[in-house]
């Protein structure tokens, strides 16, 4: 009895020391994402934490980071006698917005107000977690994860093994990710503001036609809402106030613009949450040319609009109804560049996209269906070849390798169905990794995926704040 006694208590001593043990294995490992994206989120929390006086804290996700200008709202908002020190508190959508209510409930004092600014998408307006996202943003900063709710940390926890053994793997390949441009530490400024230059649009048609925003078919998870209020509970018992504001939307992205599907999000919300909504959504559907990289980034220019939006609701809210006194900047111009690439432009059959602005594959020639080796183009008759359909490459029996450019935006489900022969896809897309969807290599069971040496880390850990949908593939894709 005494020895099963002793056994159990030195279980229960290991099993309490895991955590520890684990993270000092973490500890022991060449920081690889100190300079990236993913660690902002500890210098957003420390300004949260730190700052002087009343805070306005903005919650949601990357549309946060890319569309407040934080010492412009600061200004606008104290040229109207209401000094606030604003905390822009979104960053990535692959982390969840379920966790950073949790991370910034504990810094809420009297007199602070927070904005919740969500994407209008099903997987944010949930409870979702995405667990080695949180990860590596707190590779250097561990003391986040004791700010998780409990079903948060214990996820955390379930993947910290495998988070351990990708990081080690990352180090001993030496292939360690990017941080440059926009999506790294450097392009935010010390007030947490994302001042990296963002000069146009650099998106072909303007927005991203694989991720159109329905209105009417978002829906919230019934646990999220609980979250979300009984955040606002514990901020009301604090002496703050939380307030709904709305994310910025591509209105080329929309399914539906109409009066009916805003009126139908904003009661959707309104129903949901327990605080006052201080914006219409119809405020925050601006024109392509003030976005940047997706639906819901806005340029620099855009951020300014924005920010001026934003800044009218609060003062309408706070009881000021003097007009803002800024002056707005001019729309952008597109920054979209194609790679010049023409070669085998014979080989398909192309469809006009959005009036002419683009094109899209929708099936072979006579002479493309029976080469073994096809390659894309980039550019036809002086326009971006950016995608292509479904049933493009339908009939294509004598196709053993595609090679795709870096203007194709995404790979359409089962696209290689009817190319009983293909092998090998070869990406060129250096800078972007290509967009992939859950069942694009449907039937393609031999097929291996070629992407440049250089891009490997993009496809490895994601680009920018999304999530990463090469994530189920990475077993398939080898360098060149």
């Amino acid at each position: 009895m005494k020895k099963l006694w002793i056994c159990a208590a030195v279980f229960l001593v290991l099993v309490l020391l895991l955590p520890v043990l684990l993270l000092g294995v973490g500890a022991s490992l060449p920081s690889i994402y100190g300079e990236s994206y993913y660690a902002e989120l500890a210098e957003l929390t420390k300004r949260l934490d730190d700052a002087p006086g009343k805070k306005l804290v903005i919650v949601g996700g990357s549309n946060v980071a890319f569309g407040v200008d934080v010492e412009l709202l600061e200004r606008l908002l104290n040229e109207k006698g209401y000094a606030y020190t604003v905390c822009p508190y979104g960053l990535y959508a692959a982390v969840g917005c379920s966790a950073m209510l949790s991370l910034s409930e504990s810094a809420l004092r009297e007199g602070d107000v927070v904005i919740l600014a969500i994407e209008p998408t099903d997987e944010t307006l949930s409870e979702y977690f995405g667990a080695t996202a949180f990860l590596k943003c707190t590779e250097d900063a561990p003391g986040l994860l004791t700010r998780l709710n409990g079903t948060q940390f214990r996820s955390a926890l379930g993947n910290y093994v495998s988070y351990l053994q990708e990081r080690y793997s990352i180090v001993r390949s030496g292939n360690l990710p990017k941080a440059e441009g926009v999506y790294s530490k450097a392009a935010f400024d010390e007030n947490c503001s994302l001042c990296y230059p963002r000069e146009g649009n650099i998106m072909a048609l303007g927005y991203d036609q694989a991720e159109s925003v329905d209105l009417q078919a978002v829906q919230i998870e019934e646990g999220f809402v609980e979250q979300v209020n009984d955040y606002i509970a514990a901020a009301n018992k604090k002496g703050a106030e939380v307030w709904l504001s709305f994310s910025p939307v591509d209105r080329s992205a929309l399914e539906d613009e109409s009066e009916e599907a805003l009126d139908a999000f904003f009661t959707l919300c309104n129903e949901s949450f327990r605080c006052p909504v201080i914006s219409d959504p119809g405020r925050y559907v601006l024109d392509s040319p003030w976005f940047y990289d997706s639906n819901f980034h806005l340029n620099t220019a855009g951020a300014e609009v924005r920010t001026v939006l934003l800044a009218e609701d609060i003062l309408a809210q706070l009881g000021c109804t003097a007009a803002v006194d800024h002056h707005l900047p001019q729309a952008p111009a597109s920054a979209y560049v194609p790679v010049q690439n023409n070669v085998g432009g014979e080989d398909f059959v192309f469809e006009a996209l959005e009036g002419g602005a683009a094109w899209q594959i929708v099936g072979l020639s006579e002479q493309g269906a029976e080469k073994a080796i096809l390659e894309v183009p980039s550019v036809y008759e002086g326009k971006p070849v950016i995608g292509f359909s479904q049933e493009a490459f339908d009939g294509a029996e004598h196709l053993e390798e595609l090679r795709l450019p870096e203007s194709i935006e995404t790979i359409p489900n089962c696209a290689f169905i009817g190319c009983p022969q293909i092998r090998r896809l070869v990406l060129l897309h250096e800078s972007v990794p290509c967009g992939v969807m859950d069942f694009s290599f449907e039937g393609a069971d031999a097929l291996k995926i070629f992407v440049p040496e250089k891009a490997w880390p993009l496809y490895r850990d994601g680009y920018g704040c999304e999530t990463n949908p090469w994530t189920v593939w990475l077993n398939r894709i080898y360098t060149y």
